[in-house]
């Protein structure tokens, strides 16, 4: 939620200069009944032991970072002169070959949870927990028209652009989750949230309608920016038009809030089919309204004159190549032009639900070995869709892995989790998904996904 990302659509330079799922814990611990945090991603799960305590801080962090394309899709080395790096924009680069190596949607979604605290205690039949969370997420969708357009420069015709979306999103979670077994075969449970919105903002650009004339460009766009950032000023033209922000911040407390509920059950099939465990949950329906959001939106019926994109070749230093990146996001800054709407408001906004359905079937000839499917459904601005099969070991009472491979609309994956949960204590590691290529300053190269957490926690008592 950096200047860099709001400055409008200089995220066409944030596209390229860094990587920007949406979890509350790790996907592959979801049929692991040792691992402690599974309640988050369906409340009907609870803890094996009767109490445990959160180490603040550190039960549980993760990090889920995944992208469609990468540094490779907009940087090349030079035809006309080899050894050197050049942009997309570069007439060395053959627009056909840059557009077809293009998903329709340069898509990139980063996501950051980490439990500050927590404890749950229970008896055989319920656990109740309480946690405190933060969570950061940031979403960001550029259709393949907008690039197109780009590289088109000063070919002439007529564009039409849509669907442009940027979201980002921080705020602290406050929950007491519950779990009760119904009679022998049923579990249901419920998590009722605390919401306080930390910062809010997304840029929804619906279209842009782009003619090019004998020597300029004629461009009609229709989109609204929404701010919620607490003790940021927002600097605007003598047109009342949106230009960054004011390098002083203020700090002020939190003006906004919401809540959420989580909603889940699992069924055990056993007198129809030894082993088998069916189960469903829903989590994050809520809202919060955030306080003091200060609007920005086009002129829908207003034509601005552009004069069309540079042709941005050889980039002989790294410094070069900033500079490069930042003009094209600031060719954008003066083509869409976002003028404030009246005074700051409140605006509630609907938070990005999460459907999941698992299916677990324990071996009958090994009580320590099982199978698993779990099939998750996110909701948003870029819903994702995603189905994981699972293998599940307990080779001995106080250690559990599982290896899984994902199919998604982000691409393939696989995944691996240890969890070490003696008495006393739980510790984990779970790798969702690690299918990335770097360069030197830790920029990914082509389409990424990398998602990773770990934590401890303390456990006590016997095993309900």
């Amino acid at each position: 939620m950096k200047k860099h990302i709001l400055n409008t659509l200089a995220v066409s330079a944030m596209l390229v200069l860094s990587a920007s799922s949406y979890a509350q814990s790790s996907i592959s611990g979801y049929f692991v009944e040792g691992y402690n945090q599974r309640y988050q991603l369906n409340p009907a799960f609870a803890p094996e032991r009767p109490a445990y305590v959160e180490l603040p801080g550190l039960s549980n962090i993760q990090f889920n970072g995944e992208g469609s394309v990468g540094m490779s899709h907009f940087i090349f080395e030079s035809k006309s002169k080899p050894g050197m790096l050049t942009t997309f924009m570069s007439s060395d680069i053959d627009a056909k070959d840059f557009l077809d190596a293009l998903p329709d949607a340069a898509q990139f979604n980063v996501d950051v949870n980490m439990d500050i605290l927590g404890f749950g205690f229970g008896s055989k039949n319920w656990f109740t927990t309480i946690n405190v969370k933060l969570r950061n997420s940031e979403k960001v969708s550029l259709p393949k028209d907008l690039f197109s357009f780009m590289k088109s420069s000063f070919s002439q015709g007529d564009y039409l652009i849509k669907d442009i979306n940027v979201t980002s999103i921080t705020y602290v979670e406050y929950s007491v989750a519950h779990s009760h077994k119904i009679g022998d075969h049923l579990t249901i449970g419920g998590a009722l949230k605390f919401l306080e919105g930390g910062a809010y903002a997304s840029l929804n650009i619906d279209e842009i309608d782009a003619s090019l004339g004998a020597n300029e460009w004629l461009v009609k766009s229709n989109g609204t920016m929404n701010l919620a950032v607490p003790g940021m000023e927002y600097k605007v033209n003598d047109e009342n038009v949106f230009d960054g922000f004011k390098d002083k911040y203020d700090f002020k407390m939190p003006s906004s809030y919401g809540f959420a509920v989580d909603l889940g059950a699992e069924y055990d099939f056993k007198d129809i089919v030894d082993g088998l465990k069916i189960s469903a949950a829903i989590t994050d329906i809520g809202f919060i309204n955030w306080g003091e959001t200060t609007t920005f939106a086009t002129d829908n019926q207003e034509y601005v004159r552009f004069d069309g994109f540079e042709n941005y070749d050889v980039m002989a230093k790294d410094k070069d190549k900033d500079t490069q990146l930042e003009d094209i996001g600031n060719k954008y800054k003066d083509m869409i032009k976002l003028y404030r709407q009246g005074e700051p408001e409140n605006k509630s906004v609907t938070l990005d639900a999460t459907f999941r359905t698992g299916a677990e079937y324990e071996m009958p000839f090994a009580d320590w070995l099982s199978f698993g499917e779990v099939m998750t459904l996110r909701t948003g601005l870029v819903p994702y869709f995603e189905s994981r099969t699972s293998i599940c070991m307990s080779p001995s009472e106080w250690f559990d892995v599982t290896g899984n491979i994902g199919l998604s609309t982000m691409g393939n994956s696989m995944g691996l989790l240890l969890n070490l949960h003696p008495r006393g204590f739980n510790f984990f590691f779970a790798v969702d998904r690690i299918a990335a290529e770097f360069n030197p300053q830790f920029i990914p190269m082509k389409d990424f996904g990398l998602s990773f957490s770990l934590g401890m926690n303390l456990a006590f008592g016997d095993k309900r």
